[in-house]
């Protein structure tokens, strides 16, 4: 990657260059990040991120950035240490730029950033200034986080590669929870290789495999119909390109327990997020968005007996998530319903990722594909549980078709 002193200077051009109109960042260091890369480089430690460029999403706490969670409660607010994921990528020489913008409390209520590909467009959410900042150029990689769709969509959106691990692969402490059995740790690269790096140094475990022809179960679900026509198109095509080059394609029909989940996921995201949150709900509902006052009070009136049927079943299902991998080693399926929609007041609909993330299953968006009217759409591989590197080597296979 060279040095992290001309990486930064790379990024900084880019940030000078286009932040004025996308707005990834809810907090830039440049004095700080300057500091950092040349300890960095001065460093004869062999670091893994040496001469990568880091965005971190607003919910992660920062001993020497505010965090704010995108939300007016905690303006202001500096917390006296790194979340765990800020502090191991930092120990991996990743030199950390600034704070990417989030929607609030990483919900549904979007922040200010617009999308690189047409700036009239939503980036997606809640990773929004993570997936928007790789995308312009302006960072090497960017963590986020998704409890529903919040790093596939907008890497979707955005064209850039975004992975969402094994659920509790990657420590959550020092993170803003919102539910506590949903909430992971993803990220964004430009390239597959980002993406295996910044894999590497937050589970330790081993770099991927070399890229090989998976076999591919094409799973449309049933809320393929809400997709929209290019982006069943970009899905098909994806299959099409991995059989034209060698690899078993099959149609993939998910029983029923697994369909029933995508309407799961709400009843979860949002009884756990009521709770989580029930200091910004009670004592301080007036600095938050009308948008997040109405989730939170959903959820907090779901009966407890329906949130545990909800738990039960997702547990039931796992066991028939997990025999879908006997025959395949993927699941391709959309990674969001087409191209970015117009607009900011929305960051997009979730819908092809809520089961997956319900399974806490390993789930990529990979770039390469453009709907209709030129924005990117990305297509989303699914893998076993704790099969991430190996899911990483397949989207890196199917990547390589599709760029």
């Amino acid at each position: 990657m060279g040095t992290s002193s001309a990486a930064l200077e790379r990024a900084l051009a880019f940030v000078d260059e286009r932040e004025s109109d996308v707005h990834a960042f809810a907090c830039l260091d440049r004095v700080g990040a300057s500091a950092a890369a040349a300890a960095v480089d001065g460093s004869g430690d062999a670091l893994p991120l040496r001469g990568y460029v880091l965005g971190v999403k607003d919910v992660f706490d920062t001993a020497d950035l505010p965090t704010e969670y995108g939300c007016a409660v905690y303006a202001g607010h500096r917390p006296r240490a790194d979340a765990a994921a800020v502090a191991q990528l930092r120990n991996a020489g990743a030199v950390c730029l600034g704070k990417t913008v989030t929607a609030e409390l990483a919900l549904f209520q979007p922040g200010p950033t617009r999308n690189p590909w047409r700036l009239t467009h939503t980036p997606g959410g809640s990773s929004s200034g993570s997936a928007a900042a790789v995308a312009a150029g302006m960072v090497d990689v960017a963590v986020g986080t998704q409890t529903a769709g919040s790093v596939i969509r907008p890497a979707s959106f955005c064209g850039v590669w975004g992975f969402k691990p094994t659920y509790g692969r990657v420590s959550i402490a020092g993170l803003k929870i919102v539910s506590p059995s949903l909430d992971t740790v993803g990220w964004f690269a430009p390239s597959a290789d980002g993406i295996d790096a910044v894999r590497v140094a937050l589970t330790g475990e081993p770099a991927r495999p070399e890229p090989v022809a998976p076999r591919i179960g094409l799973a449309r679900t049933g809320a393929w119909e809400s997709a929209d026509p290019d982006c069943r198109a970009a899905v098909e095509d994806a299959a099409a390109h991995a059989r034209a080059a060698g690899a078993s394609v099959v149609e993939l029909t998910l029983p029923a327990p697994i369909e029933q989940l995508i309407a799961d996921q709400p009843v979860v995201q949002a009884y756990e997020a009521a709770r989580s949150l029930a200091y910004e709900r009670t004592w301080r509902a007036g600095d938050l968005s009308d948008n997040l006052r109405q989730i939170l009070d959903w959820g907090a009136a779901i009966p407890t007996a329906q949130y545990l049927r909800v738990r039960a079943h997702t547990a039931q299902a796992g066991a028939w998530a997990e025999a879908l991998f006997d025959d395949v080693d993927v699941v391709l399926t959309p990674a969001a319903i087409g191209e970015a929609p117009e607009g900011l007041a929305s960051t997009g609909d979730p819908l092809f990722a809520r089961l997956w993330t319900l399974l806490g299953l390993p789930a990529v968006s990979v770039p390469g594909l453009v709907g209709d009217t030129g924005l990117p759409i990305g297509v989303q591989l699914v893998a076993r549980s704790g099969a991430d590197g190996l899911l990483v080597a397949w989207a890196e296979w199917l990547g390589r078709l599709l760029a």
